[in-house]
């Protein structure tokens, strides 16, 4: 039966096929006689190609055959033999427009302008103006032949004909566009939004998109935006004029402009703060982050009886803890405001499910930024209790917090302990995978080698990318340096290296790899306390020198495994700590090309793409 009905819908499919415009009698499996044809033609041998299709056109005159012949006589400048070709084929497919300028192209292509010219008009006269799929036919044969002026002519024509008052908004856009001439491409998407709504919306913005990234000086895109302003205050009441101008403000990364158009929006249609929500989660992903806060407290403006009140509360909250530790260029006034920030958030939010994410962060910035783990544990240990009523999932995101806190002031044995626990409380979800990393991470720092690797091994096949990545990387560290040093003094050394810089001991991690360094010249760590060392001097703020480490690494170990990680890491640093723009797009860029296999190359793209000016969604 599976047999018979998959029979049926291959013989259905192949019948379609054979019924396609072009494609009627050809046949599935090219002949001899059509491979020998099409050789002949890719070879430019137009005498042994039209010989070949003469004969193949005599058998089944089909569209393509008749094409190929066509172009073949054309190219031979037997131009005669071509009219012929045009009138024959015509007769046999009568009413159809595309072979009148297939008739006139013959003619331009002998030199003959006038005749060319006069055949042109001919066909535009003797269409059917009120046939809209003739006129789609003649304009898409014109258009084919280059006759692009004489293809807007057709619609045009077509639309004062027309008396269903069809007006080809789309088509003429299109080759408007063509033609370069944006302010009538404007002008037929509005008047198509006018006239049917919102529902050709994302057709339009895709093709204004296509206008404003090909836009070098920046005129048409001041067009759109002049001509947007003009329909807007011309009719005040349409609101999807103003629609488009917030997409558009957005394409040119003018979020404070599309802020002021969404708040005017919310405002008179009474969304509640929807549309100024989702700018603002827009604004904070495209870096943003004075828009994005604008827009969230707008929102939070509006009082806890908003029904987004919460939401904005927590993504602002969040998103600014983001926008301040994406460096290690603060002052502690600012880590001050965003402890305030994240407090107050999570005092009003209350200790439940939608605050658990701020009380997170709120933690992470106590202990790692400010050196306060105490209050940090608390916090999180609050979050815990039952009558929180938190997920299991968040409940795990909580408890790897603390592990890591418990980590950090060397509290050993209750942060394998929160590890193993999450790992077996998720086992099925990516938490319990990343808890496994961790767990095992903390075996490699106290020197725990061969069951490190074990658990890492395992990892390699994570369903996290990231999570893969990493467990990649620590395996091979630890199996690399274990081939070349049985004994695994060096190792474990630059292990307590790396445990000290997650405790925050940037001196005592510095000290011991320099120790390393000394004590062990020949080891295989080369790049590795290179890469090290940049971390450490990032953290530090003394980012010349990190720059310079990766720059080490970049020279002479290209080739090894944390080469993209260095790239990814040296193009950060000019993107936000050197402030040039030019050199960290040709980072990011050069991560793109020579490591398309890389971790970070969907990171990069975005970065790279922020940078150019682009919109991320």
């Amino acid at each position: 039966m599976n047999f018979n009905l998959s029979f049926l819908l291959l013989l259905l499919a192949s019948t379609l096929l054979i019924a396609q415009p072009g494609n009627e009698g050809a046949p599935q499996e090219p002949s001899t006689e059509e491979q020998l044809a099409g050789q002949f033609y890719n070879a430019g041998e137009w005498d042994k190609a039209s010989a070949a299709y003469e004969e193949l056109y005599d058998k089944k005159p089909v569209n393509f055959y008749y094409t190929q012949l066509l172009n073949c006589y054309v190219q031979l400048k037997d131009f005669k033999s071509a009219e012929k070709l045009v009138a024959r084929h015509s007769r046999r497919n009568p009413g159809q427009p595309a072979y009148a300028v297939d008739l006139a192209w013959v003619y331009e292509q002998a030199g003959d302008a006038d005749k060319s010219k006069k055949q042109y008009n001919r066909a535009l006269r003797e269409i059917d103006f009120q046939d809209q799929r003739a006129v789609a036919d003649l304009a898409n044969a014109l258009e084919g032949r280059k006759q692009i002026d004489l293809a807007v002519k057709a619609y045009e024509d077509a639309r004062k004909a027309s008396i269903t008052g069809f007006g080809y908004e789309i088509e003429l856009a299109r080759l408007y566009a063509l033609q370069d001439k944006t302010e009538l491409v404007l002008r037929e998407y509005l008047s198509l939004l006018n006239l049917q709504g919102p529902q050709y919306m994302e057709q339009i913005q895709q093709s204004l998109q296509d206008i404003i990234a090909a836009d070098a000086d920046g005129k048409k895109a001041e067009l759109i935006r002049t001509q947007l302003l003009r329909e807007i205050q011309r009719s005040p009441d349409n609101f999807i004029y103003a629609e488009l101008l917030i997409w558009y403000l957005v394409q040119k990364r003018d979020f404070e402009g599309a802020l002021l158009q969404a708040k005017a929006l919310d405002k008179r249609l009474r969304e509640n703060g929807s549309r100024v929500y989702a700018l603002g989660g827009l604004a904070m992903s495209n870096d943003q982050f004075e828009a994005g806060r604008k827009a969230f407290q707008y929102i939070i403006d509006k009082g806890p009886s908003s029904d987004l009140y919460v939401y904005a509360r927590k993504e602002l909250a969040v998103s600014w803890f983001k926008k301040l530790t994406r460096t290690a260029n603060y002052s502690p006034e600012e880590l001050a405001e965003l402890h305030k920030l994240l407090d107050d958030t999570y005092k009003e939010l209350g200790v439940n499910e939608n605050s658990a994410h701020v009380g997170i962060r709120k933690a992470r910035l106590e202990a790692f930024y400010q050196n306060q783990p105490e209050p940090a544990l608390a916090l999180l240990e609050g979050l815990l209790n039952p009558q929180a009523g938190l997920t299991p999932r968040t409940a795990a995101e909580v408890k790897l917090e603390m592990a890591d806190i418990q980590l950090m002031t060397g509290e050993e044995w209750e942060a394998t302990l929160l590890y193993s626990q999450v790992e077996k409380a998720m086992k099925t979800d990516t938490l319990g995978q990343e808890a496994k990393f961790r767990n095992a991470r903390l075996a490699y720092y106290k020197g725990e080698f061969e069951w490190a690797k074990a658990q890492l091994d395992v990892l390699k096949a994570a369903t996290s990318k990231l999570i893969a990545n990493d467990a990649l990387e620590l395996s091979l560290l630890i199996g690399d340096n274990l081939n070349f040093d049985t004994t695994g003094e060096a190792l474990r050394m630059f292990a307590r290296a790396d445990l000290a810089y997650f405790q925050n001991r940037f001196s005592k991690a510095l000290d011991i790899l320099d120790s390393l360094q000394t004590g062990f010249p020949e080891s295989t760590l080369g790049d590795d306390l290179l890469y090290r060392r940049a971390r450490i001097f990032v953290r530090q703020t003394r980012f010349k020198e990190a720059a310079d480490q990766l720059e080490k690494i970049l020279l002479s170990y290209r080739s090894d495994i944390l080469a993209d990680n260095a790239l990814f890491m040296l193009a950060e640093l000019q993107e936000y700590e050197f402030k040039d723009t030019n050199k960290a797009m040709e980072l990011y860029k050069e991560l793109l090309t020579e490591f398309p296999g890389s971790l970070y190359v969907v990171e990069a793209r975005k970065r790279f793409r922020n940078l150019r000016g682009d919109v991320v969604q």
